[in-house]
This record gives structure tokens, sequence and C-alpha cells, in this order.
């Protein structure tokens, strides 16, 4: 007779628990009696080979300690074959052994509410429980469906992994081509290796972790965990914020970042000398710190997006951090808070919004203030903490004689009993200067220091 298709699995239980190895699997194909029958001392399961169980398996008959159900199943060369698998109660492991069979073929295997551990094989789907398991596709090319308690997850190249809904999962992936979808409640940590895809179930509640390997995709624009979730980004990365809160940790430099559709999303800054992130913008908003180290600078493009946002470019735990950052600012509300080579302006698209931007007084180096857009806008700006020596304007198509007009048209005020200046740039962007007053302005142009070019 022809060997039947599906996989070869084989079972074995911890014989600390006071049973010896290998289990009894007992065949109940609703017609003969079960055999092999039952033996003491051994852990016995009833496996339900009719095909017309469907739905949960019984319930074992006395003298096995748990069962399962597997339609058309047999027990081939001690290995038992099957293409759906369904277990119950029962603490042990079960492998889908790799035998070359040219029969031999994917098979799937649902966990009950033991403490079980399976380990699939090429074309394999695995589908958690409801016990706190263990499931391995690190042969790849798998299926793992997480359930709906603790449970570790560990992936192979290929592989497709939905987490479960447990409150302490452990996902880790292995090989290249991998994606891992978030579930849609509990909390997920997940390791990823490069060139992997994370996304997220539609509605998703749940609160991951992420370990980036190099060039991922993570796209969790789909989560709306109100808890934080956070990923470790790595070079290469492409990631999209979640709706809730998702904190990403850009140290390593080189990605590519979104901010989500919702929520907030906090970014720390890199720390690379070669390569800095790219921050795109959304609608939810947007924190901004840098990290404890100077890097080569990020590029954080909100133009156009109406989230708020609060960017301190400039100080990490109160010392100063001098990253080049190029800043071009939202169309809604800002706090942004430039250092030593940072350049910060009005958005490439029409502009428009409150802003209040600050220089740092304490770090060396200039900060530049302006507009990247040609486009007459409503952007209203407040700069505070200009310093006339070292600070600098710009705007879209520099030229001299703009310059002096921009200067010449400026209007004294009073910021908080403080002399100011409002200048008016090309692009109708208002700017007040507070505490640089006109004479200061004029002494700056006539240095050649007042104005640079500084393209979007």
């Amino acid at each position: 007779m022809a060997s039947p298709t599906g996989g070869r699995w084989i079972f074995s239980v911890d014989t600390t628990s006071g049973f010896s190895n290998p289990p009894i699997l007992g065949i109940n194909n609703g017609v003969a009696p079960v055999f092999p029958a039952a033996v003491p001392g051994r852990f016995n399961i009833e496996v339900f080979t009719n095909p017309t169980v469907a739905g949960n398996p019984p319930a074992p008959d006395s003298g096995f300690n748990s069962s399962l159900a597997d339609a058309n199943g047999t027990l081939d060369s001690g290995f038992l074959t099957g293409t759906d698998l369904r277990l119950t109660t029962g603490d042990f492991l079960s492998v889908d052994s790799v035998t070359g069979s040219s029969l031999q073929s994917g098979s799937k295997i649902t966990l009950g509410s033991g403490k079980q551990t399976v380990v699939g094989a090429k074309f394999d789907t695995l589908v958690g429980g409801s016990g706190t398991q263990i499931l391995s596709a690190l042969l790849g090319n798998e299926t793992v469906v997480g359930g709906t308690a603790n449970e570790s997850i560990f992936g192979g190249a290929n592989d497709s992994i939905v987490a479960g809904t447990g409150a302490n999962q452990q996902i880790i992936s292995t090989g290249a081509g991998t994606t891992v979808v978030a579930g849609l409640s509990g909390t997920a940590v997940i390791s990823l290796s490069s060139q992997n895809t994370v996304t997220a179930l539609s509605g998703s509640t749940q609160n991951v972790i992420i370990a980036a390997g190099t060039n991922n995709s993570i796209d969790l624009s789909n989560n709306t965990a109100a808890s934080a979730s956070a990923v470790i980004g790595n070079t290469g990365d492409t990631i999209t914020a979640g709706k809730g809160v998702t904190n990403i940790e850009g140290a390593v430099g080189g990605m590519s970042i979104k901010i989500g559709s919702a929520g907030t999303t906090a970014l720390s800054g890199s720390a690379s000398a070669t390569a800095g992130n790219t921050v795109i913008g959304g609608t939810g908003g947007f924190n901004f710190n840098p990290s404890s180290v100077a890097g080569k600078g990020d590029r954080i493009n909100m133009s156009g997006s109406t989230g708020t946002a609060t960017i301190n470019a400039f100080s990490f735990q109160g010392n100063t951090v001098a990253s080049p950052d190029t800043i071009l600012a939202t169309n809604n509300s800002d706090l942004i808070f430039g250092g030593g080579g940072d350049v910060i302006g009005i958005g490439s698209v029409q502009g428009a919004g409150t802003h209040q931007w600050t220089a740092d007084t304490v770090g060396a180096g200039s900060v530049g203030f302006g507009t990247f857009t040609s486009v007459a806008g409503t952007a209203q700006v407040t700069v505070g903490g200009f310093n006339s020596t070292t600070d600098f304007l710009f705007y879209q198509g520099e030229t001299g004689g703009t310059n002096s007009q921009i200067v010449a048209t400026s209007q004294a005020t009073t910021v908080n009993g403080t002399a100011s200046t409002v200048v008016t740039l090309p692009d109708n962007t208002v700017m007040t200067l507070v505490g640089v007053t006109q004479a200061q302005l004029q002494s700056a142009l006539g240095a050649g220091t007042l104005f640079k070019v500084e393209n979007p």
C-alpha cells in the first residue's frame, strides 16, 4: 500500500513527569477497537482518525491521557501521518520529521491546552492553542498562527507568522523573507532578521516591541495600541508608526520613518557618523529627541502634514548634541529647539500654522531659520534665542536685493518687554525675532552673515 500524504509526526514526553518514552498512539478509526491499547506507565494518546470527527476531538477513553483528531491518519513505520492534526490536553513534544518520503507533504497541526511544543517541517501550518507553548518553524516556508496564551515562536526563512493574543509572546525570526503580523491584542516581543516584513492586523491593539534587523519593512499603520509600542530600528529599515503610541529608536541611522496617522510617534535621532534618518510627516503627533552623541544629522520633513510636533534637536539629558539636522515644519503647530548646524524652516509646500522655534544659546555653531517654499502661505513663526552674529535666515531664490528689502520692510515690536523685530519672507511667512533689534539686523546684513542659501 502506498504511503499516505501529509506529515510524519513523532511524539515525546518529559520523563521527569513520571512517564516513559515513547508515548503510545492508539488509533481509533470508529470501527475497530483502539489499537494499540493503552499501556500503564506510558503517556497514552487516543488518535481519532475517522473523517467524520469534526470540531474539537472527543475526550479520550479510559486509560488514555490525551486525545487528538487526525482524519484519515495512520501509523506508518512508527510515524503518525496526517494533514490536519488537532490536539487537546497534555504536556508533550510533537515533531514533523523530515523522512525523505516522496509522498510526505505539508500538514497542519493545531495545539490544545497543554504545555506543548511543536516542530514543523517545510510547508506546515502551526496553530497555537490556549496553553504555554513553543512553535518552531525554523526549517522555513511555514505558516504559524499564534494562540491565546503565552508562547514562543521561532521562524526561519520565508515563513508567515501571525502573532496570537497572549500577554507574553516571543517571536524570533532567523531567516530572510519572513512576514510577521501583529495580532489583535496582548503583547508580542519580536526579534527580526534582515529583509523581514512586519504588518498589523486591521484593528490591532497589540503592544509590540520590535528589535529590527537590517532592511526590514515595518508597517504598524493598522495598530492602535493605547500603550506604547516600540521599534529598535536598524540600517535600511522602512518604518511606519501606528495610530497609538509608537516609540522608535533611530540611533543606528539610515532609516526611513513615517509618522503615524494618529496618536504620537516618538523618535530618537541617529548617532551614526555616516547615515542619518529620514522622517516623513503624518497626521499624528510627533516628538523628537537626539541621540546621546552627535551623528551625521537627520532630515525631518513634515511638509503639509497636519499633526503637531515637539522637536528637541540639540540637547540630550542637558548635554548639547550638535548633529546638523534639517527640519521642515508641519502645517499645524510645532515647538522646535535647534542647535549648532541645524536648519529649521517652513515646509516645501504652502506653509501654514503657528510655530515656536528656539536656537540653542549655550552650544556653539549657527542655526538657520526660514522657509523651504516659494508658495505664498500663512505661516506665523516666533524665533527665540536668535544670535544675529552667528545664526541666519534663509528663503528660496535668495538675492541681495530681496535681502535688503526684507530688512528694510521689517517692523519693530516688543515681546514680553523685549525689543524684537518682525520680518516677512517672500512666501509671506511672518517671522518674529525675539530679542533682535532692527539695528542688529541691519548690521548683520551689512556684514553679509544674515542670509544664507538653504534648499529643501
